[in-house]
């Protein structure tokens, strides 16, 4: 009984750290849809830069300071890397156009259209919706690995159960992360 007791555990955090993997992907994909200058400068951070023989990130080789909603500036720690980073931001499709100052970068956000907007919208709540098939697949998942415990029926309904409270926890911490985008896409 103790043996089957330490499986249906093993069940249970299995299929709690399988759900938060899908939403933390989620956040991870949505963090990278393009707003404002918050996202882009976290999206340029992560750009490759050749520069001294090496591919290095933005982030390791220049300061990246987020002046305003609108705009950026990106001070290489050496100059002479300028036109390799303006190069690497063009090559990387972010959708912005990068101007080379002579010491600095400056890269101006272009304001987004409401209908821009409905369509940021309207991928996130795609993308939303697939994470949680994604999780009602990892509930069927750890359901079917219960009924392979040789256990009684009550204990499989108690494991179901709480298979369930973990998928509704889930279920509702994406819907709560799709408003909470929605309602920063909106003020924007």
């Amino acid at each position: 009984m103790e043996d089957l007791m330490e499986d249906l555990n093993k069940i249970f955090s299995f299929c709690k750290k399988d759900m938060q993997n899908v939403f933390l992907k989620l956040k991870k994909e949505i963090h990278t849809i393009r707003l404002g200058s918050k996202s882009v400068a976290y999206s340029l951070s992560n750009i490759k830069v050749k520069c001294y023989g090496a591919y290095s990130l933005l982030l390791e080789v220049s300061n990246i300071t987020t002046v305003d909603n609108m705009n950026i500036i990106i001070k290489p720690w050496d100059k002479t890397i300028l036109s390799q980073i303006e190069k690497s931001i063009i090559d990387s499709n972010l959708g912005v156009t990068p101007t080379n100052r002579g010491d600095t970068i400056h890269i101006l956000i272009p304001v987004i259209t409401e209908e821009g907007r409905k369509n940021i919208i309207k991928n996130i709540k795609i993308q939303s919706e697939k994470a949680k098939v994604h999780i009602r697949n990892i509930r069927k998942k750890n359901n079917n690995n219960i009924k392979k415990l040789k256990i009684s029926k009550d204990i499989y309904k108690k494991g179901e159960i709480h298979i369930q409270i973990i998928t509704d926890k889930y279920t509702k911490k994406i819907d709560e992360f799709f408003l909470y985008k929605e309602n920063e896409i909106l003020k924007i």
